[in-house]
């Protein structure tokens, strides 16, 4: 029994070691990226390096989420969870600069 608890534990901490963090910056009204591939899992860190606001969102089927207002110099994380997420395209965008827009790949 304790092997397998052991086990359990090893299993789980590979897990969250194997999640990555991917950092998107948004200066001048952009995105840094246009493309991003990503896994169940990682977490997305939008950093707003801006001087005014911006509004993350996805209306992508099986894949939508918004951060609301996002202040000047805030970060906002964004954990890719397989009870949220479907995996397959995401399409990002601003609410407030339409211009915006990034794309996300989403393995399993």
């Amino acid at each position: 029994m304790r092997k397998v608890i052991c086990s359990l534990i090893l299993a789980l901490a590979a897990q969250g070691a194997l999640a990555k963090k991917i950092v998107i910056h948004q200066k001048d009204k952009n995105f840094d990226k246009k493309e991003v591939k990503a896994k169940i899992g990682d977490v997305l860190v939008f950093q707003n390096d801006d001087p005014f606001q911006h509004n993350v969102y996805s209306l992508s089927k099986g894949n939508s989420f918004e951060i609301q207002t996002q202040e000047p110099e805030s970060s906002s994380e964004l954990v890719l969870s397989a009870d949220k997420f479907k995996g397959g395209k995401m399409d990002i965008e601003c609410a407030i600069h339409p211009n915006m827009k990034l794309s996300v790949e989403i393995g399993k």
